[in-house]
């Protein structure tokens, strides 16, 4: 990551590097810690640092890199949390060679955000002593759809987080249509609506934006960070010993086609309101608005919280039914036919293969249709034999890391679709795979 702050960095290489950070909330975490990092050291006024200082330097650094080279260097095997700790060093060095002095006098924050600070500060500190807790909350959004989707149009749907903070951590994110829980060690997921159980590990992606709810800790230096680097609007204030926090940010993504605008907390311009008990330093609740123009929607409200309550340890399980096996979705993509083509021509592939009921060519790029059960016995019904009208031209929208392909098909009902078809090809393979949009 720390090749972003170089200034030769490669174009592609910080887009693909960009990408990721997008979709990783500790990646995005980590990114805007360095970056902070470097905006304080760096003063509003610049003085030149004297030329034998910057000589000094250029030359232990000179003599420290001929010792590296030289065959009798041995090879250290850093640890994670040391390579953090140097990467920021290594930025701090180039910044020090340039501009040796600060100004102690630097104001870096008005008032109003030091006391946001100092108030973040104190509640970080206070979530460290959480060891449980039971989130409930309503989410605009579509109950069988991913956990990150939302939408001015959707109705509320109730969700619940149980968080064990023991070691080793353990949760569980549930709502009426999907349930995902943390071990310990894996992520199981049970999608309800195509009746399919998936597996991954503690890294791959599958709670999306739930994962800051998750962490506490991570919500606040968010936030920390937002009100200190990114240009949100905040304000604070102090009423019958509760803190009201109120951020107010602008949406984030390519929103040169606004498909994906307003289909995610990020990706809409949104007002996120904290409220923070002022004695315990502990969050009590959330509201998070979307903002189009004079009209604001609530899509997000948390209406309980209870920290350190017992949480029955079978609710950190799903038991699959007798029959059914996981599906491992950290799996490698391998799907020959779906590797070196363009998005579009994955799509046309994909619907093709239905077309002629070929699922196992289907199942290369979406995988669900390998399963064995009735619901997806019944998806190929439905699909099956379909006709391909039109697959458009391809576009990117948002944060999605993948690409739309706009089709129009024609099932075997006679029923004609037209939507998005979403696909992505990520991964280490760069095998399109189906995300969804049909």
């Amino acid at each position: 990551m720390v090749t972003l702050f170089d200034s030769e960095v490669n174009p592609t290489e910080e887009a693909n590097i960009m990408e990721h950070i997008q979709q990783c909330p500790n990646c995005l975490i980590e990114y805007e810690n360095i970056k902070q990092t470097l905006s304080i050291l760096k003063p509003q006024q610049q003085p030149n640092a004297p030329f034998l200082l910057k000589q000094n330097i250029m030359n232990q650094l000179k003599m420290e890199e001929q010792k590296m080279s030289t065959p009798k260097a041995k090879t250290v095997k850093l640890n994670s949390r040391l390579k953090k700790i140097i990467s920021v060093a290594a930025a701090v060095i180039v910044l020090m060679v340039a501009i040796p002095i600060i100004d102690s006098n630097t104001n870096v924050f008005n008032h109003s955000a030091r006391a946001a600070n100092s108030f973040i500060e104190s509640s970080i500190k206070a979530t460290q002593f959480i060891k449980s807790m039971v989130i409930k909350l309503k989410v605009r959004t579509d109950a069988d759809d991913n956990f990150a989707l939302v939408g001015t149009n959707y109705d509320m749907v109730n969700h619940t987080i149980y968080k064990s903070f023991e070691n080793p951590e353990k949760w569980r994110i549930e709502k009426s249509g999907r349930t995902l829980v943390y071990d310990g060690s894996f992520q199981y997921l049970y999608t309800k609506k195509i009746d399919s159980y998936f597996k991954a590990t503690r890294n791959y992606i599958i709670a999306e934006w739930f994962l800051i709810l998750l962490d506490p800790e991570k919500v606040l230096m968010k936030e920390q960070n937002n009100i200190k680097s990114d240009g949100s609007k905040f304000k604070m204030e102090e009423k019958d010993g509760l803190v009201y926090m109120t951020i107010t940010s602008s949406a984030k993504g390519n929103f040169i086609n606004d498909y994906c605008k307003n289909s995610s907390i990020e990706e809409s311009n949104n007002r996120r309101e904290y409220v923070f008990d002022k004695n315990t330093k502990l969050l009590k609740g959330l509201k998070i608005y979307i903002l189009e123009g004079k009209k604001e929607t609530l899509i997000t409200e948390i209406e309980s919280i209870d920290y350190n309550t017992n949480i029955d340890a079978s609710l950190f399980n799903i038991n699959l039914p007798k029959g059914t096996t996981w599906q491992d979705l950290t799996q490698e993509a391998n799907g020959e036919a779906f590797k070196n083509i363009s998005s579009k021509r994955a799509a046309e592939l994909f619907f093709e293969g239905m077309g002629r009921n070929d699922w196992e060519l289907v199942s290369q790029t979406y995988s669900i249709f390998k399963n064995k059960s009735d619901k997806v016995d019944k998806m190929k019904a439905e699909f099956g034999s379909l006709k391909v009208i039109r697959i458009g031209e391809p576009f990117k929208s948002g944060l999605y890391p993948g690409e739309f392909v706009p089709y129009e098909i024609k099932l075997k009902s006679g029923e004609v679709r037209k939507y998005n078809l979403a696909v992505r090809n990520d991964n280490p393979n760069k095998v399109w795979l189906v995300d969804g949009g049909f």
